[in-house]
């Protein structure tokens, strides 16, 4: 049995009905006012917790990466001392492009640049100098091998490699003893 609504006005009193559309209307007001602003506040703050809690995971799981990228990139550290090979006489540094070319040459590599960077001397004798190389990875991880044995070579900091135009481009970051 449903009721029309003609049949319940005329079940109940007027001041019945006039107290029910108050209450009724005073209801929606406070849940239009106070209630769903908030459940509105709440989903925001759900979907921001959400978002920041990703976040904490990927850094989580990129925290070795970047771990291992802090400890690349420190420099090399002052009190490393030359590994006891021969040291390179001062007069040599010139000759560096020459010495490196006669080392990639066989392996298919071309120097594009040799700068030795004077300010980085240690008081050990440790002289920094980067390397600018082009050609095939296989030759390239050859010509590292022959830079490990290369006496004066005390340490190589950083190796990178990118795609260039013609071939691939190296560039590396090495620490020679000096006289």
């Amino acid at each position: 049995m449903t009721m029309a609504p003609a049949d319940i006005r005329r079940l109940l009193p007027a001041r019945t009905l006039a107290f029910l559309a108050v209450g009724a209307a005073l209801a929606l007001g406070y849940s239009a006012v106070f209630l769903f602003p908030q459940y509105r506040a709440v989903e925001a703050l759900r979907r921001q917790v959400a978002e920041l809690a990703a976040s904490v995971e990927m850094r989580r799981q990129l925290a070795p990466v970047a771990r291992a990228l802090r400890d690349a990139q420190a420099p090399l550290p002052p009190e490393v001392e030359p590994r006891g090979g021969e040291r390179l006489a001062l007069a040599e540094i010139g000759r560096l492009t020459v010495i490196f070319d006669e080392m990639a040459a066989p392996h298919g590599l071309r120097v594009t640049a040799v700068s030795p960077d004077p300010a980085s001397v240690t008081r050990s004798g440790l002289l920094a100098v980067r390397l600018g190389l082009t050609g095939e990875a296989a030759g390239f991880r050859d010509f590292l091998l022959d830079l490990g044995r290369y006496g004066p070579l005390s340490a190589v900091e950083s190796a990178t490699t990118m795609a260039g135009r013609e071939a691939r481009e190296y560039t590396v970051k090495c620490w020679l003893a000096v006289q």
